[in-house]
């Protein structure tokens, strides 16, 4: 067998996995169920429970009725009907605004259930004759009163009416107009009372409010007409003191008159400024021009003929000198002419410039004559337009006076006839009658539901437990939630196997101890039953022994550390049942109690720890020289050996750290095919870790039902954190029937009776 143990030295530690590489890579199954399939299975795990929780909630529900007052109910159905504002023209007499019917409703019915409404109808029925105390009617006082004992039977009347006022219901029925008064009291006749009067009072109410808000608006409207009626007067006194005086009398004829004068006048006015602008230009052009280029003096025909005799005489002179001289009688002659001409042309000229100028001065006269006239006008028309103003204002003050002293006249007419008017706004459909049979207690009733709050709540708080505290339970959840293949799945042992074990087991204690009295031994290897033909639990080892001889190819030596996150996960049971599985493979199979702070291992094969791992790590023998049979010990179980935990009282941690440990391990490597070590819980203690570096992998332990995930979650993260390989994980006490999976093993049931009646056929 090859020595090599290059798995176990650190330096050559493999990359850690959750399972073994040389296995095909375990695919987790499919989640098949859904939420609710897992809650109906959590309830169907915890059905007692919730049975008896509902059993318990139905009997507390049922007790509770004996001392509950039987409870009376009535309803009265009223009509809500909206105010009538077209009536009388009642909405503009109301001080208050109406409401839309989608508040109209709502307000009514916050109306009936108000404090002040209920106090008052509680004040109404104790001023009618009633009687001092009702009856109590509930079965403990009619029991206590069937036996004469001395219990009060009886509640004051004012206490049974206040706590109707506090069980009042209203609510609208559907999309009507109607709503629904719901009465309840101990005393069928209160409840009709009270749900009546209450109706009562409530109109009674509307009509005087409704009454009162009418007569308040009338006397306010009385005062404000009589203020009105008042400043009237006072506005038709000015208006007469302003039109009287001078017989003053203004009309739109007049206004328009004064209006089109003044028109006139500005137009005039206008072109007269006009007229003396181009008067001023041509005076101007005249004074700095020359005389035959002003357009006045051009246009002048006197001007016009002097300057035509002026060229016609010079014309004349021109062609005559030469040959003639100046003292020729005919030049002499046409000189004089030509002075003569010339002195006209300058006459006409002065005589133009002399009428432009009294144009000029005729326009600016003019102008300012018509610039006072208007200016006059202007003021006669403002004085008139401002009289006029006035007095249309104050023509329309006494007539707005007037016609609001008339609105208001009709109006408090109208207010009058509002408050003489009795109506309410609500009617009454069905008025409250009386009741037969109280609506609680019901003991059947209120027992059904106790029974299904119970149940509920006891559900509730499994489901919140479940939910709270992750537990592996089933087979498939080690893959699922921690991706470690699941080498195996033990079931739980039934209580009558249980019982039969028990009795085996003390069998086989006195046939090897001689005293069936001492502590039970070997119950973890009669609890599978290796020597009945059908055992499921021996099926479910065997099973698991493959997974874990199929997880290393090669077939040399290994060594495995068999743990478990916290104590009671059942690890012990499961080395030895595994160790057996193996042996009945031909392997020659070695357990090691590693667990050397409560050893177990010696107890369930019967065999004595004088000789043991302690002893070996602190050098009691030396473990390369001393024969193997020295601290080995064979079983009854052929090819199964066992190394006890041994005695002393060393520190664990110490001993486990001694080179001895791989001396030990290298030498029983070298006669056993497979070498199991049994380690404590490794969460809080460090043994299965030690180990673990020592060996070829681990296999963690985890017991359905009690280990959490969080747990295995820290225990394979510490294993992968020391580079620990993890073959994979055995879920122990698997109860299927707990699960609500009861199914689970039939078909190996099925298998088992088949056999079973074949042999008894063959008989």
């Amino acid at each position: 067998m090859e020595l090599e143990r290059k798995g176990r030295s650190r330096g050559n530690r493999p990359i850690p996995l959750y399972s073994n590489p040389s296995v095909p890579e375990y695919e987790a199954p499919a989640e098949s169920n859904s939420v609710l399939a897992e809650y109906a299975a959590l309830l169907r795990r915890h059905r007692v429970a919730v049975l008896l929780s509902a059993v318990v909630g139905m009997v507390l529900a049922m007790l509770a009725t004996v001392a509950t007052r039987p409870l009376y109910r009535t309803r009265a159905s009223v009509d809500v009907q909206g105010v009538n504002g077209d009536f009388l023209n009642m909405h503009e007499v109301q001080r208050v605004g109406t409401e839309s019917s989608d508040t109209a409703q709502l307000t009514q019915i916050k109306l009936l259930e108000s404090d002040t409404l209920s106090a008052r109808t509680v004040a109404a029925l104790l001023r009618e004759p009633h009687p001092a105390a009702v009856q109590k009617m509930d079965l403990l006082s009619r029991l206590a009163g069937a036996l004469h004992l001395p219990v009060s039977r009886t509640v004051p009347f004012e206490t049974v009416v206040g706590d109707t006022a506090h069980r009042l219901k209203v609510k609208p029925l559907g999309v009507t107009r109607l709503v629904e008064l719901t009465c309840e009291s101990w005393d069928p006749r209160v409840a009709q009372a009270f749900c009546n009067r209450l109706i009562r009072e409530y109109k009674d109410e509307d009509v005087e409010t409704r009454s009162e808000e009418a007569r308040e608006t009338s006397t306010w409207l009385s005062r404000q007409l009589a203020d009105i009626k008042v400043k009237a007067m006072e506005s038709q006194e000015k208006l007469n003191a302003a039109v009287a005086g001078n017989g003053l009398i203004l009309s739109q004829e007049t206004s328009s008159t004064g209006e089109e004068r003044l028109r006139e006048l500005q137009t005039e006015l206008v072109r007269a400024q006009a007229d003396r602008m181009q008067r001023e230009a041509e005076s101007s052009v005249a004074r700095s021009a020359t005389a035959d280029t002003v357009p006045n003096v051009l246009d002048n025909p006197t001007y016009r003929q002097y300057a035509t005799q002026i060229a016609d005489l010079k014309s004349r002179l021109s062609a005559m000198v030469p040959p003639l001289t100046e003292a020729n009688p005919k030049v002499i002659h046409l000189r004089a002419q030509i002075a003569e001409a010339e002195q006209g042309l300058a006459t006409s000229q002065t005589s133009s410039s002399g009428r432009q100028s009294n144009e000029l001065a005729a326009a600016r006269h003019r102008e300012q004559l018509l610039q006072v006239a208007y200016n006059a006008q202007m003021a006669n028309v403002s004085t008139d337009l401002q009289k006029a103003s006035q007095v249309s204002l104050m023509r329309r003050e006494v007539e707005s006076e007037q016609q609001l002293y008339q609105t208001m006249l009709q109006r408090a007419k109208e207010a009058g006839f509002a408050s003489a008017m009795q109506a309410s706004t609500m009617r009454v459909v069905d008025a409250a009658a009386l009741a037969v049979a109280p609506v609680s207690p019901r003991p059947v009733l209120d027992g059904v539901s106790g029974f299904a709050l119970g149940g509920i709540l006891s559900a509730s708080f499994f489901l919140f437990v479940a939910r709270t505290r992750s537990v592996l339970r089933t087979p498939g959840q080690v893959t699922q939630q921690l991706a470690l293949q699941e080498l195996g799945v033990i079931p739980r042992a039934t209580p009558a196997s249980g019982r039969g074990i028990i009795a085996k087991a003390k069998h086989w204690q006195s046939q090897h101890f001689g005293n069936a009295n001492s502590p039970t031994v070997g119950q973890a290897l009669l609890l599978a039953g290796w020597s009945e033909r059908f055992s499921i639990m021996a099926e479910a080892f065997r099973s698991t022994s493959f997974s874990i001889l199929s997880s290393e190819t090669s077939r040399r030596s290994r060594v495995y550390v068999i743990t478990s996150p916290a104590d009671g996960e059942g690890k012990t049971t499961i080395a030895c049942n595994i160790g057996v599985a193996l042996s009945r493979s031909h392997l020659r199979v070695l357990l090691i109690d590693g667990d050397m702070r409560k050893p177990r291992l010696h107890n369930s094969f019967g065999v004595q720890e004088d000789i043991g791992l302690r002893n070996l790590l602190r050098g009691d023998l030396d473990v390369e020289k001393a024969p193997l049979s020295s601290f080995v010990t064979e079983t009854s179980t052929p090819n199964l050996s066992v190394i006890p935990a041994g005695h002393g009282r060393e520190d664990t941690v110490e001993l486990l750290y001694s080179s001895s440990m791989q001396t030990l391990l290298d030498r029983v490597s070298e006669h056993f095919d497979v070498t199991l070590i049994d380690t404590p819980p490794m969460l809080h203690m460090t043994d299965a870790r030690i180990l673990g570096e020592r060996s070829d992998g681990s296999i963690l332990v985890f017991r359905a039902g009690s280990t959490t995930v969080e747990q295995a979650q820290a225990a394979r993260d510490l294993l992968d954190r020391d580079g620990i390989p993890v073959l994979g994980a055995v879920l122990n006490d698997f109860a299927p029937e707990r699960e609500g999976l009861s199914n689970y093993y039939s078909s190996y049931t099925r298998y088992q009776n088949d056999d079973t009646t074949s042999e008894i056929t063959l008989a």
